[in-house]
This record gives C-alpha cells, structure tokens and sequence, in this order.
C-alpha cells in the first residue's frame, strides 16, 4: 500500500487533467495540513487512515480554522479520501465519515429520520413500485447493505420464496465484498422486501448481463448498476426535491436534506438498535464488529439509550 505522501501525489496526477493549475495548488496546501498532522501522529500509509483519525485531525484544526477554511480542508480531503477508497487502498467508510460543516458554522446533518425513509418508501409504493430505487432504497434500510453488497447481487442470489439473500466476494468478477470471504454472508428479509424483490425481478428488471456474463439484481443498459449510479440515485431521492425531482439546489449531493448510502446504513443500524434488537447479532447482520458499531454508527443520544433500557428494564 502507498504511503500517505504517495497516495496525495496519486490524487493530484490524478486530478491535473480536470482542476486548473491553481485548484491544485490549493488542493495540494489543504492536503499538506493533513500530511503532516498524519506525520505528527506517527500514521504513515494511507490504508491506515479510520473515521477515527478523521474525527482527530478535525477536532487538531478546528481552533485555528474559521467554519469556510474548514469546509474547503474538509472538502479536499474527502475527495482525496474518495479516490484512496476507488483505488483499494481504503474503506469507504472513512471518507463518508466526514462531515462538512456549513459555512455558518453548524454542522450538516449526516443521518436520517426513520419516519422520512418510511415515507419515502411509502411513496416509492405507491408511484414507483417494484422500481430498481424502491428495491435499492428498502436493501440499504432493511439489510443496511453497503454499495459494494448492493452491487455484488446477482438475480440468482436472491431466494425471494425462503425471504433471504446470499452475499458472495468475487474479486475476480469486480464485485468484491467489503471484508473479502469474511463478509459473505445469508441475509433474511422481511416478508414485504422480498415480495418487492421478486415483484422487481418480474416485471421491471432491466434485462441485461455484466461484463462477465452475470444477471446482476441491480441492472442497467449498461450493466450492472454502478457505484456512482448507486450514489447519485439516492443523493437524488433524498434531495429537497424528492421522488418528483426539481431539487433547486446547484447538485443534489449539495443538498441540506440530501444524505448518502452510507447515511441510510448508519441510520438503519441504529434504528435497529433502537428497537432493542441484540447488538450482537445485529453485528452479524450488517457486517459490523460490536466495537465498531458502537464507535460509528450508534447516532443514539444517551437519554434515548436511557429510555431504551427503562423500557428493557420495565422500571
């Protein structure tokens, strides 16, 4: 794996023949700042970087920064961040951990409500069912799926009669999963999921074959849906504009309402936890070490995990 000073100078070779001259320079100031707190703390290759370490370096610059100086740090190092993840050098999770503070200083909200994906999917039902965004947007609340599970499903790792999905790791066929084998796992799936799926897989399907000769679940004219595809849907159905479209804001992924895949997983793992469900075996659900979903993805308050236990408790 490169280092961290190699992976920046990756990035920005990478970029010349998009940004002017100027941009990279200043793509290459903000990165600069990032290089030598990771040189400070002793971090040496990119493929050891965690949200963790993100959260770090923020809280490190935040005293000498202005919110504006911070969102355009912030900013760069998510792009370059991003193209690590694109790359294989890191998890995806460590760049969508960052959160981009607005340039009033508040932070953006980087989760969302369970009613508003309820209503989404309600809305989904009824204007669009059994749509490739109904099926992707019920995997990713229902199952918590990452991109790259989402994208691995083929037509025939889905078992809709028996109410489950099969993860598998094929590297081989660019369709590798998050943990490699480790990550391969049996998913059940809510009775209304699954009728969706086969519903989709039916009727609406785009029929068309990958690369390999494989059906992928998540289908295009092109293929198999793509990373960015996945992404931009999602930014897009979460937007100020909704399922009807019309977001007024410059791009959707700008958008105050608009949230990530990733988002949606956090959220859904802790509304999971919320319900009270083992977090243990909800690890083996999503894919998630007890310690690490406790350290990224429970967005509970203390007072809401209070009541929880009061309910548990009946006290």
């Amino acid at each position: 794996m490169p280092s961290i000073e190699e992976s920046v100078t990756a990035y920005l070779t990478a970029r010349e023949s998009e940004l002017s001259a100027s941009s990279i320079q200043n793509h290459r100031y903000q990165l600069k700042q990032f290089r030598e707190w990771c040189e400070q703390e002793g971090l040496e290759s990119i493929e050891s970087i965690t949200p963790i370490d993100v959260m770090q370096f923020r809280r490190a610059r935040s005293n000498d920064l202005n919110s504006n100086t911070m969102y355009n740090q912030l900013s760069v190092l998510r792009l370059h961040l991003r193209f690590a993840h694109r790359m294989g050098w890191i998890d995806e999770e460590t760049p969508e951990s960052i959160v981009l503070p607005k340039r009033d200083g508040t932070a953006r909200d980087r989760s969302i409500d369970p009613d508003r994906v309820t209503n989404l999917l309600e809305t989904l039902d009824e204007y669009a069912y059994a749509s490739r965004t109904h099926v992707l947007l019920a995997l990713i609340w229902t199952a918590g799926l990452r991109i790259g599970a989402l994208r691995s499903l083929d037509v025939g790792d889905v078992y809709p009669r028996e109410r489950y999905i099969e993860l598998h790791n094929r590297p081989e066929y660019e369709t590798p999963l998050k943990n490699g084998l480790g990550s391969e796992r049996e998913i059940n799936l809510h009775g209304w999921v699954a009728q969706l799926i086969e519903d989709y897989v039916s009727n609406r399907r785009i029929d068309s074959l990958d690369n390999y000769g494989r059906e992928p679940l998540l289908s295009s004219h092109h293929g198999r849906y793509s990373r960015t595809s996945i992404r931009r849907t999602v930014y897009s159905l979460t937007d100020c504009g909704g399922i009807d479209g019309g977001c007024d804001c410059a791009r959707s992924s700008k958008c105050d309402r608009s949230v990530s895949p990733h988002d949606i997983r956090r959220s859904s793992i802790s509304a999971w936890l919320d319900d009270g469900h083992n977090p243990d075996l909800l690890a083996q659900r999503f894919d998630v070490s007890s310690s690490t979903m406790a350290k990224h993805y429970d967005i509970r308050t203390e007072s809401q995990k209070r009541e929880l236990r009061r309910d548990v408790f009946d006290m």
